[in-house]
């Protein structure tokens, strides 16, 4: 009985040791899961990095004074799927930046426009920076991220900026003052089915009459710039065919980037018919001239209305001190 008693015993000693040290390996485990979980997923396989002298130059410059947050290193999170953009270059970083204080920011605090406090509350909350463009399945380059929500801006093609090529600077604003109109847009709400109405059946939804009629050339100027094919079908621009809010946004983005005299030749293109030797088909062209002009004249109207009474700001006034800006700083 005294042999089976101490075979029980050990017996006992060496399960509950086990135990025991089990016990300590699960402690262990989960000391070393609750330090870890003070981590957030999010921050897993990135590296901390330390303030640089650009982000000091981007808190101090935009951060602080107007509440954007300025992104430029890369995540594949935010980029817009099917895009073509990479990694922004530093060096051209704070270059697209300086710009667009200059241009954007600057234009609408001056004292005689919105002056200082203007873009309380009203910026957007993040700008988005990538290195290469946003051409979407048509091949056609688009004013900013199409799927994006209007308190975010994205920069496309920092990688290929020059603050001295005249038609890299026009580019770059043309799609930051498309993007800014759609922020003012929701933040004042106009009278969109009064809009619509004006161009109503015009509106195709897709880029690919665009690229069929630029045949997959549509880089550079060209794309960005007044249309006489969009003008004689009560348009300013080609982007200005996508869709309402994009008409309404074109006005304004182009006219910010366009002479007076430039868009007065645009709305005289409008009016001027095409020419047939055949008198039922030049009434046709004449009737289609007469739409177009006021189509565009109206819409031209609705806008300066919207600036005036919801921003508080003439556009027509607007664009002169736009376009003295832009011409200074490509000089």
């Amino acid at each position: 009985m005294k042999t089976i008693s101490k075979r029980m015993r050990f017996k006992y000693f060496i399960g509950r040791s086990l135990c025991l040290f089990a016990a300590c390996l699960l402690l262990a485990g989960c000391e070393q899961e609750a330090a870890l979980s003070s981590q957030s997923v999010v921050d897993l396989g990135t590296v901390q990095r330390s303030k640089t002298e650009l982000d000091e130059w981007i808190l101090n410059t935009f951060t602080h004074p107007y509440g954007i947050e300025i992104e430029y290193r890369w995540n594949k999170n935010v980029a817009q799927n099917g895009s073509y953009t990479y990694p922004p270059e530093a060096a051209n970083v704070k270059s697209i930046l300086e710009t667009i204080k200059a241009l954007w920011i600057d234009l609408y605090t001056a004292s005689d426009l919105g002056g200082e406090a203007f873009f309380l509350k009203k910026n957007p909350i993040k700008i988005c920076m990538y290195g290469g463009g946003d051409i979407d399945g048509n091949g056609v380059k688009l004013l900013g991220n199409k799927d994006a929500t209007t308190n975010e801006m994205f920069l496309y093609d920092v990688n290929d900026f020059d603050p001295k090529d005249e038609e890299k600077v026009f580019i770059l604003m043309r799609s930051v003052h498309h993007q800014f109109a759609k922020r003012l847009m929701e933040l004042f709400p106009y009278d969109r089915n009064k809009f619509l109405t004006i161009s109503r059946s015009r509106y195709i939804e897709s880029t690919k009459l665009i690229a069929d009629i630029f045949k997959g050339k549509t880089q550079g100027y060209r794309l960005f710039s007044l249309s006489s094919y969009a003008n004689k079908r009560g348009f300013l621009t080609f982007h200005s065919f996508l869709s309402a809010e994009d008409d309404f946004a074109e006005i304004i983005s182009a006219k910010l980037t366009h002479t007076p005299k430039e868009v007065l030749k645009a709305l005289a293109k409008a009016k001027e018919p095409d020419y047939d030797p055949d008198p039922e088909v030049q009434k046709t062209y004449d009737e289609e001239a007469r739409q177009a002009y006021k189509e565009l004249t109206e819409k031209e109207a609705f806008v300066e209305d919207y600036f005036i009474k919801e921003i508080k700001i003439s556009l027509d006034y607007l664009q002169t001190i736009s376009i003295k800006q832009l011409k200074a700083y490509t000089k």
